[in-house]
């Protein structure tokens, strides 16, 4: 008996953090693509510039990686040899450089990217290091062979699908890649240290990838951390220090981040009113919501016709419609990287404005100008 409700246990608290990787992976919109599928040879380096998350696969030799820092082109590039059926992903997107290690048999390798449409994707890929290196020798060593096979079957399903393209082959190539990546990140946390901080990493606690549980469940609740803490049977202060500890940060702000990616998805699928929108995900009115961003910068999704379902509000007046234009000059690319959602009433005008922009994939953000005409364009200029 104990042996089988310890298996239990364990299943039920495997499915809460299914569940909270799951509400994460959606929202983010994941999805990638195939760039290269072919062989390395000495002399003939490949360099990549930063701003996508990409994966490298190697085959028959070793490849030499030379992986810039986040911190700057003057900060010390990390190199790393991945050995044949070796994985290496860059969630962060820095720029890197590859090589052939060694003259003689040509290495082959299979490279692709990871896009997302979110600003769930941003908080997906901050929470993983900047190199995920998944190891042949690792896997055997720690009685996971079968893993290093899987890994091999999957790019292999992919070379095929690129060298015998059929009906339905983008379709196969996009949802390996999806396997792939989530794969990759089932490995890191099985191997991640146990002092490292973030959502993901926190999952592997039961107290606290319970309480990661509720605030994903229920996420309109009326939250403090002392009716979380009542629902969990723990002190306010205990599991307050616990959650800061494995999260990175307390658990209303870890909320309100997760309110703040529900709104923003909600606004991109649905035809919800701003004030709708704000009372599913917890807040008492658009004011409520419109505040948030102003104290938090994240990044936020780009809403086409936001403003639009707004004004469609009662009492409201429909400001004229213009063509939507660019901003004369576009954000640097470091503001462009955390594009803040603006969500704010002119009250004066009667003018009720939800608004957010998209970074570009050159780094630059253009702004879009609606039908509140240039003080708009002003006004999200100023907030980013």
């Amino acid at each position: 008996m104990p042996r089988r409700h310890s298996a239990r246990t364990a299943a039920a608290f495997a499915s809460l953090q299914d569940e909270v990787f799951f509400d994460a992976f959606r929202l983010a919109r994941v999805h990638g693509e195939l760039l290269r599928e072919g062989p390395l040879r000495a002399g003939a380096p490949l360099r990549y510039a930063d701003g996508r998350a990409m994966f490298h696969f190697v085959r028959g030799a070793a490849c030499e990686f030379a992986i810039e820092s986040a911190a700057g082109p003057r900060a010390r590039a990390t190199r790393l040899r991945v050995q044949p059926g070796e994985l290496l992903i860059l969630p962060h997107g820095n720029a890197h450089r590859i090589e052939a290690a060694a003259r003689g048999r040509a290495a082959e390798l299979t490279s692709g990217a990871f896009g997302f449409e979110a600003m769930s994707g941003a908080a997906l890929m901050r929470a993983l290091p900047e190199v995920l290196h998944a190891r042949t020798a690792a896997c055997e060593q720690a009685g996971a062979s079968e893993a290093a096979q899987w890994l091999a079957l999957t790019f292999e399903a992919m070379r095929k699908e690129t060298r015998e393209p059929s009906i339905g082959s983008r379709i196969m190539l996009a949802r390996l890649i999806d396997m792939v990546f989530i794969w990759s990140v089932r490995h890191w946390l099985a191997s991640a240290p146990p002092r490292q901080s973030g959502w993901l990493t926190a999952l592997r606690d039961p107290l606290v990838g319970r309480a990661l549980a509720l605030l994903h469940a229920e996420p309109a609740r009326a939250w403090s951390v002392q009716t979380l803490a009542s629902r969990l049977h723990q002190s306010r202060s205990s599991l307050g220090q616990r959650f800061a500890r494995a999260v990175g940060e307390p658990p209303m702000r870890y909320l309100g981040r997760w309110r703040m990616q529900l709104a923003a998805d909600l606004l991109a699928r649905t035809e919800l009113l701003v004030a709708q929108i704000a009372e599913r995900v917890g807040y008492a009115s658009e004011a409520a919501l419109a505040r948030f961003p102003a104290r938090v910068r994240g990044v936020a999704e780009s809403v086409s016709g936001a403003g639009k379902r707004a004004r469609r509000g009662r009492g409201v007046k429909a400001a004229r419609r213009r063509p939507a234009k660019p901003a004369e000059a576009p954000v640097g690319a470091a503001q462009a990287a955390t594009a803040t959602l603006l969500v704010r009433r002119k009250f004066r005008r009667g003018w009720v404005v939800a608004v957010a922009a998209r970074a570009a994939p050159t780094g630059g953000l253009p702004l879009r100008r609606s039908g509140c005409g240039a003080w708009l364009a002003a006004e999200v200029s100023s907030r980013l």
